[in-house]
């Protein structure tokens, strides 16, 4: 767990070969182990695969306790971004504290016998995988574009929502390169149909992101209020608190117009507007810029920390 003296093989101790799979396969196997151990409360669903033929795993975890009616559904994911490898481990971390947490938690088991979590760690494996071994600052996947020598599309540009507007670009060598057209990548096409096929029972949508220790409400891609503007700012408001009482950082907290920049195609943006989940999130993980993308080993435990604080925080 995030609390314990050795953190897993996720950042620090990973074996990178010749194409970076070793990276991709300790963070999966990691999962797999988890699964193992905790049959009752896991499973694993393959959304897809990647353009390299890497799985594309989601996590389900929930307790034993029978409920009546429907379960409500959380999704979590890590790793959108390539470099952003603090996510993955963070992510990975999260599903630790949840399984192990059960039945010795009162706050986890009681979270987890009304609610299922579903959790992608490592949402954008073979773009991962290339930033382990050639470029460490690599954004996108490794998709073939129209332009031979430039690989990749930034899936947070790629979601069905204001897809190519402002904040995005049509060039395909660019970093925050959408697609040739919305749901082009099979990574997005993925995180779409799990997500379309829970929208009934989604309660809330999680994505997290480095760095900048921000809680970013919808909308990304314009300045107009929503409807919900108030409950995403109440939540958010009682998320950073507790991040703050429990670590000590503190965490901003507002519409990504605001504090970081316009996108478009974001994935929270498209949860919220088009499945119409209230609670549709981006978390931007630590530092504020010291460090960056370039995260030591010795920060993954306390962002692990801050983010067993958000599982905490009720709407």
């Amino acid at each position: 767990s995030c609390t314990s003296s050795r953190i897993p093989q996720l950042v620090s101790e990973a074996r990178v070969s010749a194409d970076g799979t070793e990276a991709v396969v300790s963070t999966q196997s990691t999962g797999y182990r988890l699964a193992e151990l905790h049959p009752n409360l896991t499973r694993l669903i393959g959304v897809g695969s990647t353009f390299r033929g890497r799985p594309l795993i989601v996590m389900e975890i929930m307790g034993t306790k029978k409920i009546s009616g429907v379960r409500p559904v959380v999704w979590v994911d890590g790793g959108l971004h390539a470099r952003e490898w603090i996510t993955v481990a963070a992510s990975m971390n999260f599903v630790r504290k949840l399984l192990e947490g059960y039945g010795t938690n009162r706050m986890i088991t009681r979270i987890l016998d009304s609610v299922k979590f579903a959790v992608q760690p490592l949402a954008n494996p073979d773009g991962y995988a290339y930033s382990w071994i050639t470029e460490r600052l690599w954004r996108k996947n490794r998709a073939p574009t129209a332009v031979g020598w430039c690989k990749g599309v930034d899936l947070n540009r790629n979601f069905d929502i204001n897809f190519g507007g402002q904040g995005a670009s049509h060039f395909s060598c660019a970093d925050i390169y959408s697609g040739p057209n919305a749901f082009s990548e099979m990574e997005t096409q993925g995180i779409a149909r799990y997500l379309s096929s829970v929208r009934h029972k989604l309660l809330a949508y999680f994505s997290f992101h480095s760095y900048g220790q921000m809680w970013l409400t919808p909308l990304s891609y314009t300045n107009k209020r929503v409807l919900h503007r108030d409950i995403h700012l109440g939540v958010a408001e009682r998320a950073t608190k507790a991040i703050w009482r429990k670590s000590g950082h503190l965490y901003e907290y507002g519409a990504a117009t605001r504090l970081l920049y316009v996108t478009s195609g974001d994935s929270s943006d498209w949860v919220y507007s088009v499945l119409n989940c209230t609670h549709s999130y981006a978390i931007e993980l630590g530092d504020t810029g010291k460090y960056g993308f370039i995260l030591p080993t010795k920060h993954i435990k306390e962002s692990c920390t801050r983010r067993h604080g958000r599982c905490h925080v009720r709407s």
